[in-house]
């Protein structure tokens, strides 16, 4: 970094701010000492969240430093001209969960917002993108019992969740814009735990329904992060010219379905989960409700077989090349589910 105070003033945008991940990111940056930010957000009323989170976080927000834009990310030459002059880019913005969506309009919607972001950044000369994208648009390894790698590609995502399918033709798109010449890094988190909101439909609900004394587990396996390191991340990689083109798995760590369930209950004071359960199990829940979406019992939120399908998987990922290449360090899982367990647990009592 050749002079620290240029590189902390350029102008720099977050998209999805609201979110989980984005809140986290936009305090990372205020705490990192960035003097210039704009928030691009759907609606300004969520900006909120963002507020919130700074006050929970004990950061300040220094008059005049925070820009707020509300539009859609389906117009490139819209936000081109409503930010003509943004010098890098942290996309945060997908969706997660379809909700009231079905899973092809949730595929459209997230591979919608990437070509917008990518011709947006082409159009109005960005000079940096970082990217968030996921394990789960990442393919199986070489050779069995080995972990996946940034380098493992999918030879056939027709069986992939709609998220995962989504977030593979997103980065599609992203890796367009770097054959055009955009300068593109890109994050890979696993499962990310945190502060967030339950009803989101993201996975800041995971921690509130599993601390609860769940009984049933399985014996999948599957990568996790917390959402702070996930924010330091980014916020490194933006300070490395050498991060540029390169792709980073964010896992602190792989956690069976067993103990991430005791790890949580445990924090909660409640009884660990004592019934395994297999493929049969989950299809039977599978059913059951869709049976209780059909009689209007429940909402449905688009949940496919395949979403359920993952708990059963057993796959390791390798987030350490962040650790070789920066020094990266990231929080004890155990340390983040019992961070997480404390915020929602009394908020729970409250309502109750």
């Amino acid at each position: 970094m050749d002079n620290p105070s240029d590189f902390f003033d350029r102008p720099v945008a977050v998209t999805g701010a609201t979110g989980m991940v984005g809140c986290h990111l936009v305090a990372e940056l205020l705490r990192a000492g960035y003097r210039n930010i704009t928030l691009v957000v759907r609606r300004k009323a969520r900006v909120a969240n963002i507020r919130a989170t700074l006050r929970r976080l004990g950061v300040a927000e220094p008059e005049g430093v925070l820009h707020i834009v509300e539009t859609e990310l389906d117009d490139p030459a819209r936000l081109t001209g409503l930010m003509p002059h943004i010098d890098t880019l942290f996309n945060c913005a997908a969706r997660i969960m379809s909700g009231r969506l079905s899973s092809q309009e949730l595929i459209d919607n997230n591979v919608s917002i990437a070509r917008c972001i990518t011709d947006w950044c082409l159009q109005a000369g960005i000079r940096k993108l970082l990217h968030i994208s996921s394990i789960s648009a990442l393919g199986d390894p070489a050779s069995p019992g080995e972990p996946v790698t940034e380098t493992c590609e999918p030879d056939d995502i027709a069986h992939y969740a709609a998220y995962g399918r989504s977030k593979y033709h997103a980065e599609e798109e992203i890796r367009r814009g770097a054959a055009a010449g955009l300068p593109v890094v890109t994050v890979l988190p696993g499962v990310i735990l945190g502060e967030g909101d339950p009803a989101a439909g993201n996975s800041a609900a995971l921690i509130p329904a599993i601390s609860c004394g769940q009984p049933f587990y399985t014996n999948g396996l599957m990568a996790y992060v917390d959402v702070h390191d996930v924010a330091r991340a980014l916020v490194l990689l933006d300070s490395r010219p050498d991060a540029v083109g390169q792709r980073f798995i964010l896992s602190a760590g792989d956690l069976s379905y067993r103990q991430l369930i005791t790890l949580s209950a445990r924090a909660a004071g409640r009884p660990r989960p004592f019934i395994p359960i297999g493929r049969g199990a989950v299809n039977l829940a599978y059913d059951a409700m869709q049976a209780a979406i059909r009689l209007h019992l429940i909402a449905d939120r688009a949940v496919t077989r395949e979403n359920l399908g993952s708990v059963l998987r057993h796959v390791r990922y390798d987030g350490n090349r962040i650790v070789r290449r920066y020094g990266f360090r990231y929080t004890p899982l155990e340390e983040t589910i019992r961070r997480v367990v404390r915020y929602y647990r009394p908020r729970k009592t409250e309502r109750s």
